[in-house]
């Protein structure tokens, strides 16, 4: 266990090492992509590992998974509305700054639609095996295995909405720079109503992000 802890314990901090060594704004933000990575990773590598080994499994896990999520979140933590400096001119970056927003959006739109389906699903199968248990007629490691499928569901769910969110804030600070300069009136609209659908999409996740939590919370009798 001890042994377990630790490798975790390294992971997190060779990660605030490559992302500390600076103090850019770019940096910081890559730090702060790395960070919901890790966190996200962790958790989703502990939920598995706690269905594979126990407690020992579950630590494992999340070093594994703290890992892989924080090479995730460094790599969206590299973000176009922070990278000015390497467009030729505002204009590029710009038109960038939409793309990357319009990207998002129609990602956050198809995982939400797809969510829906499964979060459909998993009320269906909860609903039959709560019934079942109530009924002895299936034993409560079966409802323990299904928990961990939805918290693994719910935690990649989370990531995603951390990922869209952090989208929302650095286009917000884009979109506050254009209303500035009369010039970019046309990317101030296009920025505004990219960020308006953002917010929308985002609600959404929220609630469904909520639904998967109550699912689970079902099944821990």
């Amino acid at each position: 266990m001890r042994k377990s802890l630790a490798i975790l314990f390294i992971i997190c901090i060779g990660f605030s090492c490559i992302t500390g060594c600076q103090t850019t704004d770019k940096t910081r933000t890559k730090a702060e992509g790395t960070a919901v990575g890790i966190g996200g990773g962790a958790l989703f590598g502990a939920l598995l590992g706690a269905a594979i080994g126990g407690k020992e499994g579950a630590l494992i896990g999340a070093a594994a998974g703290a890992l892989a999520g924080g090479a995730v979140g460094y790599a969206y933590g590299t973000h176009v509305a922070n990278e000015k400096e390497e467009y030729a001119n505002a204009e590029d970056w710009l038109d960038a700054c939409v793309a990357s927003l319009n990207t998002t959006n129609k990602e956050t739109l198809a995982y939400n639609l797809e969510l829906d389906k499964n979060i459909r699903d998993i009320d269906a199968t909860t609903a039959q095996l709560v019934t079942d248990y109530e009924n002895k007629k299936i034993e409560k490691s079966v409802l323990e295995e299904e928990k961990v499928k939805v918290d693994a569901k719910l935690a990649e769910a989370e990531e995603q909405l951390a990922k869209a969110n952090f989208e929302l804030e650095n286009q917000q600070q884009v979109l506050n720079e254009t209303k500035t300069e009369v010039s970019q009136e046309e990317y101030t609209k296009a920025l505004d109503g990219e960020l308006a659908e953002l917010k929308l999409h985002i609600e959404d996740l929220k609630v469904q992000t909520e639904e998967l939590a109550s699912l689970s919370s079902r099944m821990s009798v």
